[in-house]
């Protein structure tokens, strides 16, 4: 006999069988503290529905490494209808079914409530499917402690200190969304059930297929959608020759079908290349390659229906490569994608990778798709929009093609299920809308430097709080709802903003406070232990050994942007003044930042005042950007420790250039090294040293039989007070040929100049050091270091 009363059931059958009506998705929460009790209702349920749901997958998604949520599963396991097929997955392996799709979805998050997991998995229902949450009650999420929260207790705050905004704004979407029901399992009570609204049956879907196309209707026919149809013709346009660059930029909400489109137009796009060239390359990046799965299934499929035998080589169940006579796609990060060549580059998920790296590989590719998602867990792609298709269409050399995708592929437009985990992760926040009066209001600098109070922002003023969060998705090219979730739960994380005088956003601040460790803190991290949440003190200490440093306490700036449409303001540079006002007012010792280096982003922060202190030594494999952390210190005892800091990072980055740093681009390490600071250093160069290098300055010997001088003075020239003037130019030089030891075809791709005018410059600094350094001035003075004698060598003249 059912735990459930047969006419709670009953509603949940007729809901289902109206959702199926309309193509949309419905969402059940089952709470209680009772842990049988959870189960036996989700069974329960699944009887009750099993003939909606059948003849296709339920998913069952748990927590592995937490014994409860094994043996819950487990007693689901044994009781489930025999005639469903259930596959089993801990959160952890998430990413190996996105692109899978399920007649439902049971999601247990008795021990755990991660923005990241819920943006997963809201997307894999179909059409007329059920998602059954099984949860504690409202009260027992409010006061237990989640692994998601406990990661976020660092040193110095304990479990009580955490802000469980994120939990309730949870509980709260769940109670105002359509499509939704809460049940209370301990009392077998509906606190919420499905509201009763007009259901218009699904529209069926009608599809087009050119009539005139290069494309054979058999691969059209692999397409669920109009919109997939749309996408695959495209790559007729890729087909064709051209001598301006090929891109095709596609964007999609999450859902649409969009890997799968272009999986399907890329198979086709393969085959008839090889054909045409006897061989084809295909090179696939992303963020990792969980995000290009779809894209190789689909485009596998393809060159099968052409009779290609595939050779396909798998990564931890990932597939990395399809290889056939001929043909071979391939992963590779993006970093890695920079390095090679191929026929066709497909960048997934583009918005997640840094514009730079964007244009860095447009300009090694001749025919390209990137393909990002606007609005889901993987990042938002409205950044990607304006910062990079902007400058895109602005090139004369590109043939430009661009499809936005509208129509969900696995259920129906107006999907409330949708609607639901877009609001609760606000993954479709924007900016504000600008008027002309709040432009004037930024011009005019009216602006205020705002400390919002938190409950009220994250838990009722929606509308700031969109604002606040769309400024990020618009700037950050690395966003996911984990960030949401920690701005809102982590205790040590707060939140401030620019706003105009006419109340809209401009500048969102996240800040994290680090510091105050204590000596015992302190040591474990000099010995190699990971302080969490402390990311600036724990590099600080391991790499430099400082102990001190640790008792100081400062502000991490977590992440700053600026409103797209107000950028290059001043505004950046106003939030940081005022931050630093609060935070010398409040007693802190220090601000700082991490970022990924670029020329700009480390320019903006070396302006406002802050130091560089330390470089990761490996680049991050996806943006293909070294890590830079800049402090500025605000006490007097920071300031004696950072300099110390900054004096031994310098000497660390001159003598790392040439590796680990060898591909770090030379203006930002030129940028590095005239921010930290200078200082007097003893220096001297043996006679025969200083002969061989005189006769490369002011004589036909070449720089190749004297980079060693070269290099020490380089290295000189970067720590002195008072250095001789050099342009911009001939410091590039320096950094790039004399400190990275770059080959000299490397140099001139570098710096873009030609041999004759590197060597010419070259030859001009080693004149200007001879003369400021070696008291040198021209070719008569240095004869005499021409023609030595054993004489000379031992008095040292």
């Amino acid at each position: 006999m059912p735990l459930v009363p047969q006419e709670h059931l009953d509603e949940v059958r007729e809901e289902l069988v109206r959702a199926r009506r309309a193509g949309h998705r419905r969402l059940l929460v089952v709470y209680s503290d009772d842990d049988s009790r959870l189960v036996t209702v989700a069974l329960d349920i699944l009887y009750e529905i099993r003939d909606l749901v059948r003849g296709g997958e339920i998913l069952y998604a748990y927590h592995s490494f937490y014994s409860d949520g094994a043996m819950r599963r487990e007693l689901f396991a044994k009781g489930a209808p025999k005639d469903i097929d259930i596959e089993y997955i801990s959160f952890q392996n998430l990413d190996t079914i996105l692109g899978r799709t399920y007649n439902g979805c049971i999601i247990d998050l008795i021990n755990n409530l991660e923005p990241n997991d819920l943006g997963k998995l809201m997307g894999v229902v179909r059409g007329g499917g059920l998602y059954l949450l099984l949860t504690p009650t409202p009260q027992r999420m409010l006061e237990s402690v989640t692994r998601f929260q406990s990661n976020l207790i660092v040193p110095g705050y304990t479990a009580s200190s955490l802000k469980k905004f994120f939990v309730r704004r949870f509980l709260n979407k769940l109670s105002e969304h359509d499509g939704i029901a809460i049940y209370d399992a301990d009392s077998k009570f509906f606190v919420k059930k499905f509201p009763r609204q007009t259901v218009e049956p699904q529209a069926e879907r009608k599809i087009v297929y050119p009539e005139k196309t290069k494309i054979p209707l058999k691969v059209f026919k692999l397409a669920l959608t109009q919109d997939q149809v749309e996408v695959i013709k495209n790559f007729e346009v890729l087909y064709t020759k051209s001598e301006k660059k090929k891109v095709f930029v596609l964007t999609a909400d999450r859902g649409r079908g969009k890997s799968s489109a272009v999986g399907i137009g890329l198979g086709w796009l393969v085959h008839k290349l090889r054909r045409a060239k006897g061989r084809c390359r295909v090179v696939l990046t992303a963020p990792n390659e969980t995000n290009v799965q779809e894209v190789f299934r689909f485009a596998g499929k393809v060159l099968e229906m052409y009779k290609h035998p595939l050779e396909i080589r798998t990564e931890s169940d990932y597939i990395v490569s399809i290889e056939s006579k001929g043909i071979e796609l391939v992963y590779l990060p993006p970093l890695e994608a920079m390095k090679t060549r191929a026929d066709v580059l497909v960048v997934d998920e583009a918005a997640a990778i840094p514009v730079p790296l964007l244009f860095k590989l447009l300009d090694r590719y001749d025919k390209l798709i990137f393909s990002s998602t606007i609005h889901g867990y993987e990042g938002a792609g409205r950044g990607f929009s304006v910062r990079f298709l902007k400058r895109l269409r602005s090139r004369e050399d590109i043939d430009i093609i661009e499809y936005e995708m509208e129509e969900p592929v696995r259920y129906a437009s107006q999907d409330p299920i949708e609607a639901w985990i877009f609001d609760t992760l606000l993954l479709d926040a924007e900016p504000a809308t600008l008027t002309d009066e709040d432009l004037k209001a930024v011009r005019n600098k009216e602006v205020i430097y705002y400390a919002p109070d938190e409950a009220t922002l994250f838990l009722k003023n929606e509308k700031e709080l969109r604002e606040f969060f769309g400024i990020y998705i618009m700037a950050h090219y690395r966003n996911n709802p984990n960030d949401l979730g920690i701005m809102m739960e982590a205790p040590h994380h707060f939140i401030r903003m620019v706003k105009t005088s006419t109340g809209k956003v401009v500048v969102s601040l996240e800040l994290a406070v680090e510091g105050s460790l204590g000596p015992e803190l302190s040591r474990e991290s000099a010995k190699g232990a990971w302080l969490m949440g402390n990311i600036i003190p724990d590099r600080m200490i391991k790499h430099y050994k400082i102990l001190d440093f640790g008792d100081l306490k400062g502000v991490r700036i977590v992440r700053i942007a600026t409103h797209p449409h107000v950028m290059n303001q001043g505004l950046g540079s106003f939030a940081l003044a005022k931050l630093e006002e609060e935070a010398r007012a409040n007693g802190y010792d220090w601000i700082g930042a991490g970022f990924g280096a670029t020329e700009e982003l480390l320019r903006f922060w070396v302006r406002n005042g802050y130091m560089p202190v330390h470089l990761s030594p490996e680049k991050n494999p996806v943006s293909g950007e070294y890590t830079v952390i800049v402090i500025k210190p605000l006490s007097e005892r920071a300031g004696r420790i950072v300099s110390i800091i900054a004096r031994e990072f310098k000497d660390k980055l001159l003598d790392s250039l040439p590796s680990p740093y060898y591909d770090l681009e030379p203006e930002v390490a030129l940028l590095l090294l005239e921010a930290t600071p200078r200082f007097q250093t003893p220096f001297s160069i043996p006679l025969l040293k200083k002969a061989r290098f005189l006769m490369y300055a002011w004589s036909d010997m070449t720089i190749e039989n004297c980079m060693d001088v070269m290099s020490a003075l380089a290295k000189y020239y970067f720590k002195a007070p008072n250095p001789p003037e050099l342009t911009r130019l001939q410091k590039l030089c320096l950094v790039t040929k004399v400190l990275q030891a770059k080959s000299w075809h490397a140099t001139l791709e570098d710096l873009k100049i030609s041999m004759p005018q590197v060597t010419s410059e070259l030859k001009e600094i080693a004149k200007i050091f001879s003369k400021a350094f070696l008291n040198v001035y021209s070719p008569e003075e240095a004869l005499k270091y021409f023609f030595l004698t054993l004489k000379d060598l031992e008095e040292n003249i």
